[in-house]
């Protein structure tokens, strides 16, 4: 039980984890939004530029923070999901030998 109780801790850790995550996701994309430059559709486009872009406009650290938050989003995930279903696992265990027992 107290192996149950330390995953229920972690899971409960990684799950405000995963809100500072969403909100750091939040505000890559917006910054994207407003910075983002395509060379690829502007050359698609045919729009002949005069000089190069600066360097800001392919928001590089924007487009880091959201493909490791997407990676340990899910890691997160798959971890409070087997965390959970142990615990469901457990709990049914105990109420079988418990019938009486309330949760």
């Amino acid at each position: 039980m107290k192996r149950l109780e330390t995953l229920l801790v972690w899971s409960l850790v990684l799950c405000i984890i995963l809100l500072f995550l969403t909100l750091g996701d939040f505000l890559s994309l917006h910054n994207i939004k407003q910075d983002y430059v395509s060379t690829d559709i502007l050359a698609d486009l045919q729009v002949k530029l005069s000089k190069e872009l600066p360097e800001w406009t392919s928001t590089k650290a924007e487009w880091f923070v959201a493909n490791v938050s997407f990676f340990l989003k899910s890691v997160f995930t798959i971890f409070a999901i087997i965390t959970l279903s142990k615990s469901v696992r457990k709990l049914k265990s105990v109420s079988k030998e418990q019938p009486d027992s309330s949760l």
